[in-house]
């Protein structure tokens, strides 16, 4: 068995988070559709790194990582946020594979999509980083949320460089919650829910303060 067939799939990532293979998730919180292809080629990728560099993600060996399952990333522009747009004004951009063993993230790997076949195009990149363990503890606190009990919610993330935002969005049909992630630099609270019109109040003054800027229009 190759070392990339033993880079494990996880169908569920509460199944990590609780260290019990096989239990029923909790939380009803749901991923969308893997993209064709993409998980072979998000292992091609880390594997390729690891060979290169073994003293990548702590010297973890290729078999112990698992690759979780893929959610799509969301970006807004400047205008659209100082105009008082949000979640409607979000653009999709490309999948995102959280890097886990045991219960920690080790790294996240991004992946590009043709979106009209639903395949997978290209590993752009691979990062190690807190931002994948910040990513994993704001769905363990996610998890415990009384609105995930009562419906379904499709994990996404909601980033926005251009005012270091990043956040774990979970969109639900009748809500939508909105988790940013550190650093905050003390503008939000990072792992507190927020609904839409709450997280707007405080991005709205961010945008218009950064379009005040030379070259402020980001897209």
């Amino acid at each position: 068995m190759t070392a990339i067939v033993k880079l494990k799939a996880l169908l569920c990532l509460a199944l990590v988070l609780s260290g019990l293979p096989g239990r029923i998730c909790d939380a009803a919180i749901i991923y969308p559709k893997a993209p064709d292809g993409g998980r072979q080629i998000v292992c091609e990728k880390v594997s390729r790194i690891l060979q290169a560099f073994p003293r990548a993600f702590k010297g973890l060996r290729i078999e112990d990582l698992t690759v979780a399952d893929p959610y799509q990333s969301y970006s807004v522009d400047l205008m659209d946020l100082a105009s008082g747009r949000l979640l409607s004004a979000t653009k999709a951009g490309g999948r995102q594979y959280l890097l886990v063993h045991g219960t920690n993230a080790f790294g996240v790997a991004y992946l590009t999509v043709d979106e009209k076949t639903g395949k997978a195009m290209k590993c752009t990149g691979v990062s190690e980083s807190g931002f994948s363990e910040g990513r994993l503890e704001a769905l363990r606190m996610a998890e415990q949320l009384p609105q995930v009990k009562k419906q379904d919610y499709e994990l996404r993330a909601l980033d926005m460089p251009w005012i270091a935002f990043a956040a774990v969005w979970l969109h639900g049909n009748s809500d939508d919650i909105i988790i940013p992630l550190p650093p905050t630099f003390g503008r939000w609270d990072a792992y507190q829910p927020y609904s839409e019109s709450q997280i707007m109040k405080l991005l709205k003054p961010e945008a218009m303060k950064k379009l005040k800027e030379p070259h402020g229009m980001v897209d």
